[in-house]
Parts: C-alpha cells; structure tokens; sequence
C-alpha cells in the first residue's frame, strides 16, 4: 500500500476557523442548557399523559389482586357438582369461542 501525501489542498489549517465556529456553537449550546436548567430550578421535570397514568393504577391494581379468587373457585364447583356447567361440551365450547370473540 502507497500512500500518497501529494493531494491539493493537503493543508491541516484549512479548515480551522470551521472547527472554531463548531466548538463556539458547542459551548453556546452548553450555555443554553445551563441557562435552562438554572430556569427549571435545577430539577428535572416529567408529564405523563392521563393514558400513561391510567395504566400504571391498573398495573398497580392487578398486582394487588390475588391470583386465585376463593369465591369464585368454590362457585365454579359448586356448579359443576350440581351438573349445572360441564354436561354439556358442545355448549362449553361455544360459550368459550363467544367469550373470546367478544372480546
């Protein structure tokens, strides 16, 4: 491999009043920020949306929830001890495919 210094405009100050303006913008753009979070009072700030709120109390609440509800597993058995649900698997069937379609 060849490499080859003879390219025009080979000159490492050209170009260094550009990389000045650059880091002029840089620092104006750090004062910007100090001026911002000096207005803020140093703290940061987040809105949440009344969506985002929503679904952090339902997070909140299926976590307070117990996995099993007593009451309803006695229920359920209790019918299907009087033959009142289970007798039936066609109509099981159709009952689960509605449920999940109206959903």
């Amino acid at each position: 491999m060849k490499i080859d210094n003879s390219r025009p405009n080979f000159d490492p100050t050209v170009g260094a009043d550009k990389a000045d303006g650059v880091q002029k913008s840089a620092a104006a753009d750090k004062a910007r920020q100090a001026a911002r979070v000096a207005a803020s009072g140093g703290a940061d700030k987040v809105d949440v949306s009344p969506d985002a709120q929503l679904a952090s109390k339902a997070i909140a609440a299926a976590k307070e929830a117990p996995d099993v509800r007593p009451d309803a597993v006695a229920r359920a058995k209790e019918l299907l001890a009087n033959g009142k649900v289970g007798s039936d698997p066609d109509k099981l069937a159709d009952a689960m495919l509605k449920g999940l379609l109206d959903s």
